[in-house]
């Protein structure tokens, strides 16, 4: 019994060492990690304190502003909202005062059913939700009427109003001109925000800010803040009177013809300025948007387009000349193992002039094919010489490979120089055609397509372009061009788009359609149809091109296409032999776009003060109208109008206010 009870002391009195020993042991350990985080590890967990406490911010720098030639803004950074609700912050009295108001306040704010909004709080309330997420890009005039309704008054602490700022991008042209502006973001660069964005862009600055609760910061004075320092603002050659032109007008055509896509581009002869670039595809919805610069991107054989370059060419080295007699064997030419055909059979005799007028693709591959089978590279060498085997170097991104096939290389055959002739077997973009179709406006010279006149910092000029970027002083002798003038005036006088000849505007151009993927012997062919000409057509202060792809109605060019440069013609001939065009205020254009609208829209407004119904129009077209009239309007959202505040057929008052929502 003695030794049992010495026995038992003994295991107790060790374990009592064994716990006395681990505990001596994890003291020794804690005094060890003392030591060795004072003596090595002091900085690693400073810095790791400072960084949870301290950061360094990237301040952003506000983005420069693009504007128009009239200096009116196309593109600018606004301030948006996203706006969250934190339920558990409101309390129950607070709720249920005042919840009934505020739903009817909202439902005529975002157009939903007040009953929505009241179960939808009632719900997240029970829950406890404490990030409800209630309007995303709230502009300012909408963030500020809803800061000021009940419960939201009380601001983020007592009223769960939590309010996210952010900057966005707007474009005022949007759907007239949107893929020209282009962006620079996720997507890459496009269009002039993508071209300019080191000058747009700014640098941002950088400073310190001290945590003082889980979500603020506050700033911290130092010797390393940097400030930042906004972006440039570019002055574009963008015209908003042309580009608005050049859009209704090429839409007016896609929609008639049910075409896949179209584009318009306007060029300044003198300077290479670009006053209106337009690019618009169909949509799965069946409308049009602008959505890829085909302008600068697409490549496609140019068609009859080319039968002008092929001519010079053959002017310059004295194949032709104008009085010598072509037979054209009645529209139809075999060549070497293919069929070449004429679109107008009929015609026996003529010459170079007659040949371009009616677009003979006989008569214009027997003249080069005669003339050049033994030596086509002299040929060839006439479009390298003009640069049309090379990129014209724009300043926006994504220009399009040009394609001239040369001989002895693997894509040259025996058909391969008279098919090039009427436009097939080569590759270029709308905005190169047009290029070389602007030097012959230009007296020969060729100049490079500018899209910027200046760039501006605080309102000081840091750059500007004064002077036309010459590609080729000459791209033939005088006596050339006058001929080759001479005759795309006869196209439009006497030749296929002689239906649309009218002398008191008259201008000169060349007709184009384009057989497209010919190659796969489909029955339903697709075509390009293109016109590309200048005016006026003696002095000429525009060229232009348009280009319709893939029109399920019709698709000779002087179908399609040429409706859209008549039209463009007859809208600013006036004003160029006016000789009003360089003198032009803001305010003139201004007036003669909202007569334009104006008339447009002139059968829906049947009684001055009677709401008419404005669903599925334009907003940029339909407001200025209405706040013409009078009336003050508010809207949401960019596109068409979806929903009106006041229901048509309505008495409206004088000043009264109408909520829009747009949607694209």
């Amino acid at each position: 019994m003695k030794q049992e009870k010495k026995d038992r002391k003994y295991t107790l009195l060790y374990k009592s060492y064994l716990i006395s020993f681990i505990f001596i042991c994890i003291a020794v350990l804690i005094i060890f990690n003392l030591l060795y985080i004072q003596n090595y590890s002091e900085e690693y967990y400073k810095k790791y304190v400072i960084e949870r406490a301290i950061r360094t911010n990237i301040i952003k720098a506000k983005r420069g502003n693009i504007y128009a030639s009239d200096n009116s803004v196309l593109a600018t950074s606004v301030i948006r909202y996203d706006i969250h609700i934190d339920f558990k912050s409101i309390s129950d009295k607070l709720f249920q005062e005042n919840i009934t108001y505020l739903c009817r306040s909202l439902e005529f704010l975002f157009k939903k059913p007040k009953i929505f909004f009241y179960n939808k709080f009632q719900e997240e309330k029970k829950r406890g939700n404490r990030y409800f997420l209630l309007a995303k890009n709230l502009d300012s005039p909408h963030y500020k009427i809803l800061r000021n309704l009940p419960i939201f008054n009380k601001g983020q602490i007592r009223g769960g109003f939590i309010v996210e700022k952010k900057s966005c991008r707007v474009h005022t042209l949007e759907n007239i001109g949107k893929r020209t502006l282009g962006y620079d973001d996720h997507r890459g660069k496009a269009g002039l925000e993508g071209a300019f964005s080191k000058y747009l862009k700014g640098i941002d600055g950088r400073r310190l800010e001290q945590r003082i609760s889980s979500k603020v910061w506050k700033p911290l004075k130092s010797e390393n803040e940097i400030n930042p320092e906004d972006g440039k603002d570019v002055y574009s050659t963008i015209d908003i009177y042309l580009q608005d032109i050049a859009y209704h007008t090429l839409l007016q055509e896609l929609i008639i013809s049910q075409a896949d896509h179209g584009c318009v581009i306007i060029m300044d002869v003198n300077s290479g300025e670009i006053p209106a670039m337009i690019n618009l595809e169909k949509t799965k919805k069946n409308t049009y948007e602008d959505l890829r610069n085909f302008a600068v991107w697409e490549g496609n054989e140019p068609g009859s387009t080319f039968k002008t370059m092929a001519i010079l060419a053959a002017i310059e080295d004295k194949k032709i000349d104008m009085d010598m007699i072509i037979n054209t064997m009645g529209g139809v030419m075999k060549l070497n193992g293919s069929k070449i055909k004429d679109s107008h059979h009929g015609y026996m005799k003529m010459n170079p002039k007659q040949i371009l007028e009616h677009s003979s693709n006989v008569g214009i591959a027997k003249i080069i094919y005669n003339n050049y089978k033994e030596n086509p590279e002299k040929f060839i060498k006439h479009l390298y010489n003009w640069k049309l085997d090379k990129k014209i170097g724009i300043d926006i991104p994504g220009e399009g490979d040009p394609f001239i096939p040369k001989p002895g290389e693997k894509n040259w055959n025996s058909i391969t120089l008279p098919w090039m002739t009427f436009g097939y077997n080569i590759k270029l973009t709308p905005l190169q055609i047009l290029t070389f179709y602007n030097a012959i406006a230009n007296n020969g010279k060729m100049i490079k397509p500018v899209f910027i006149k200046e760039i501006k910092y605080k309102d000081k000029c840091i750059h500007k372009n004064t002077k036309p970027i010459v590609i080729i002083p000459s791209i033939a002798k005088k006596s050339s061009l006058k001929k080759i003038k001479n005759m795309l005036k006869g196209v439009v006088k006497n030749g296929t788009a002689k239906k649309y000849y009218n002398p008191d505007y008259p201008y000169a151009g060349k007709t184009g359609t384009t057989q497209l993927n010919y190659w796969l012997k489909e029955k339903h062919s697709s075509y390009n149809s293109s016109f590309v000409g200048y005016f006026p057509a003696d002095n000429p202060k525009y060229s232009c091109i348009v280009v319709i792809s893939k029109p399920e109605i019709g698709y000779y060019g002087v179908e399609i296409a040429m409706p859209v440069f008549d039209k463009i013609a007859r809208y600013i001939y006036p004003i160029i032999t006016k000789k009003k065009l360089s003198s032009i205020t803001s305010n003139n254009k201004e007036n003669l776009l909202k007569k334009i609208i104006e008339k447009k829209y002139k059968n829906i407004f049947t009684k001055k003060f009677v709401m008419p119904n404005i669903i599925s129009i334009p907003g940029k077209e339909i407001i200025p109208i209405l706040e013409n009239m009078g009336f003050n309007i508010m809207y949401h959202g960019i596109g068409k109008v979806i929903q009106q505040s006041v229901q048509p057929g309505r008495k409206l008052k004088n000043h009264q206010m109408i909520y829009l929502k747009l949607e694209e």
